[in-house]
């Protein structure tokens, strides 16, 4: 009986300590997932700079080119996007005759 309780308490201290570790491992992930997401927006923040510093000393022709990339990722978005099914259109006008 005596060894039963030394049991109960050896598993209840494995528990406590594994979730000490699990605990530390969390925080440990978090800390770095808050760390890559600082990096990341600062990461976005430097390129919006340098895209509208681009898009300033270009002039007329560099705000053609940056409407162009904008619309070909449109348009890769638009290829990839889900289809849907759209009903027929109803017949709005009378047939025309042509005499």
């Amino acid at each position: 009986m005596m060894e039963m309780k030394g049991l109960d308490r050896l598993a209840e201290q494995h528990i406590r300590e594994h979730q000490v570790r699990q605990l530390k491992i969390d925080e440990v992930e978090a800390r770095e997932h808050a760390e890559r997401l600082r990096s990341l927006a600062a990461q976005a923040e430097i390129l919006a700079d340098w895209r509208q510093k681009s898009i300033n000393q270009a002039g007329p022709m560099g705000v053609l080119d940056i409407v162009a990339q904008d619309l070909e990722s449109f348009v890769e978005l638009f290829e990839h996007a889900p289809r849907c099914e759209l009903p027929e259109p109803l017949e709005l006008r009378r047939p025309v005759q042509v005499s």
